[in-house]
């Protein structure tokens, strides 16, 4: 079993956390490392990883910050449900799993998501990986206030709610 804390100083929720798949949200910064070396299992050949990140410009705007809110129950469940389908969909080519979504105040080059799997091909990885991140941009109760020098706009799952 893993030594994931199931809440660190109240700022770190988990949907999920079992040998094979580790889904949170956080305020604090993601935790690379400690990811990668979760999903590294002994069949797989592949360790994939995602890291979203905050740029410094969007469409010709100079970025200050992002800013995530999320309805957090909503959240851990839609994420459980991709990481496990994830695992299940793909036929035992996807050994580990860890999806995190970063809330709060995400700085410039930090990640704000991170998806990391491990696979028994890199090919199963790749598509797997990109898979659960259309998932989460398109389903997950996670929404994203991008802070410009000059105003800012809310982006998330379904931006008919934020119009």
């Amino acid at each position: 079993m893993c030594d994931w804390p199931i809440e660190q100083e109240g700022y770190t929720w988990y949907g999920l956390k079992n040998d094979n798949i580790v889904v949170f949200l956080t305020y604090a910064e993601i935790p690379v490392q400690k990811c990668i070396e979760f999903v590294k299992h002994g069949d797989a050949g592949a360790v994939i990883y995602f890291g979203g990140t905050t740029r410094e410009t969007f469409e010709g705007r100079e970025v200050v910050h992002l800013e995530y809110e999320a309805h957090i129950k909503m959240a851990l469940k839609t994420l459980r449900n991709i990481a496990t389908n994830t695992i299940n969909s793909n036929h035992s080519k996807i050994h580990r799993i860890v999806i995190c979504h970063r809330l709060g105040v995400v700085p410039k080059k930090e990640e704000s998501v991170l998806i990391a799997l491990s696979s028994t091909h890199r090919d199963h990885g790749w598509r797997a990986a990109e898979e659960a991140l259309e998932d989460i941009k398109k389903s997950a109760e996670i929404w994203k206030k991008e802070q410009y020098f000059k105003g800012h706009s809310w982006k998330g799952s379904n931006d008919n709610y934020l119009q």
